[in-house]
């Protein structure tokens, strides 16, 4: 019987880890390959441990030792970089170790011995506890490996050593009770310490969002201080334009007024900065990539709805706006000049939400991968911003939709806003109309 619950245990265990692992992580192999290598690993670990359990006598640093070679499928099923890839290995591994050792250190103190129920029913309620993970912890995490995709090895380091840690009371399982009170003070560093890590992942994402959102505004700062500037000086000109157009028309040079003013007319409309909402940030923000766009010949059509006030984290926003526009401005300019570039963007209110959407042309050509699209950045930054832009949708309570039809990328986002300020929004709106 001990030996059914022992096995029953192992495979929960087993199944647990690997779908926390696709919780976490994007495969990039297809399905025929995965179960594969997960196969076969589990294969080679089984014949293992009949090899080793006479040089480790011990089986429950037996199991944790040849239990690491799951590191072997993982690094080729997944699209992560290594270093997300340990971090969330050695962190579902080490987090799983905990429960086991929790439930088995209560299961030694009210039986005195191992029986395995407890420890069974303490697998059992971490396997339950799936769903919630994937619904509330998985879109924050998302952000977080994206930060450690970006080779920050120094992250990677702690779950390794808490993997290594825990090996230590593998060796010491005989005399579990005897060292509770030190695993327990271990546990709760350890998990203490993880909260940290997950503190600096999540400010380092900030400050890299805050650079860029202070980078956008000081760029825009600039272009408005030039347009000032621009519209002084063709003040201080404009009576000598104006003399210029009189003394076209005293010589009854129609044509040649029509001309001058005309040329005057675009180069007012060359220096004006027009303010596209009401909303600072966004208006910052999409200035900046309407700019870029008109600079290389794209069409940008808007109609936008963005108060000041929408509820929503300035820089959430920025990381959205930011990313579906930058993405929309780098397909556009990969077309060839010959074809028609445009960029449609359009922002509403509507049943407690901010619906953004945003179309724009491409060439044809789009990475697709698994549920959705990757932008065609080079290097390991592709995919990173779509997935942020998910995440806030999750941590919004929204949705994000990408889809592409006769060569037009579209992107719809909603985000639900707070009641008051939704409802402020609309009769604001209802009253420009």
């Amino acid at each position: 019987m001990q030996e059914s619950i022992v096995l029953v245990s192992r495979g929960i265990f087993l199944i647990t880890n690997i779908l926390l692992l696709y919780i976490f992580l994007t495969p990039r192999r297809p399905l025929w390959f995965q179960v594969t290598a997960f196969s076969v690993t589990w294969i080679t670990i089984y014949f293992l441990r009949g090899i080793l359990q006479t040089i480790i006598p011990d089986p429950f640093l037996l199991g944790y030792m040849v239990g690491s070679l799951y590191m072997v499928p993982c690094a080729l099923i997944f699209k992560e970089t290594m270093n997300a890839k340990l971090f969330v290995f050695f962190m579902i591994f080490s987090l799983s170790q905990f429960t086991f050792l929790i439930f088995l250190f209560l299961e030694q103190l009210l039986f005195n011995h191992y029986v395995g129920g407890l420890v069974l029913a303490g697998l059992l309620l971490e396997a339950a506890s799936l769903p919630l993970i994937k619904k509330y912890v998985s879109p924050y995490a998302g952000n977080m490996i994206a930060i450690i995709d970006q080779r920050n090895f120094v992250f990677t380091c702690f779950p390794l050593l808490s993997f290594v840690l825990l090996a230590f009371y593998g060796v010491q399982r005989t005399y579990l009770l005897s060292n509770f009170i030190p695993l327990v003070v271990n546990t709760l560093l350890i998990l203490f310490t993880y909260y940290l890590v997950a503190t600096a992942i999540y400010q380092t994402m900030r400050n890299q969002q805050a650079e860029k959102q202070l980078a956008l505004q000081h760029e825009h700062y600039r272009n408005l201080n030039d347009s000032i500037n621009a519209m002084k000086i063709m003040r201080h000109d404009l009576r000598h334009h104006l003399v210029t157009c009189l003394e076209f028309l005293v010589k009854k040079d129609s044509a040649a007024a029509e001309i001058y003013l005309g040329q005057l007319c675009n180069h007012y409309d060359d220096i004006s900065l027009p303010k596209v909402c009401s909303n600072q940030i966004a208006d910052a923000l999409i200035s900046y990539y309407l700019k870029a766009a008109q600079e290389q010949g794209i069409i940008v059509n808007t109609n936008l709805h963005l108060p000041g006030n929408l509820g929503i984290d300035d820089q959430d926003l920025c990381v959205i706006l930011g990313n579906c526009l930058e993405n929309a401005v780098e397909a556009c300019s990969k077309m060839p000049p010959d074809q028609l570039r445009f960029i449609d963007i359009k922002t509403t209110i509507a049943k407690n939400h901010l619906v953004i959407k945003i179309a724009n042309s491409f060439c044809g050509s789009v990475i697709r991968q698994d549920d959705g699209f990757v932008s065609s950045k080079h290097g390991n930054d592709h995919g990173i911003g779509l997935a942020s832009v998910k995440a806030l949708t999750s941590k919004y309570h929204g949705y994000c939709s990408m889809y592409c039809e006769q060569q037009v990328f579209k992107v719809a986002v909603s985000l639900k806003l707070p009641e008051t300020v939704a409802n402020r929004a609309h009769s604001v709106f209802l009253e420009l109309k």
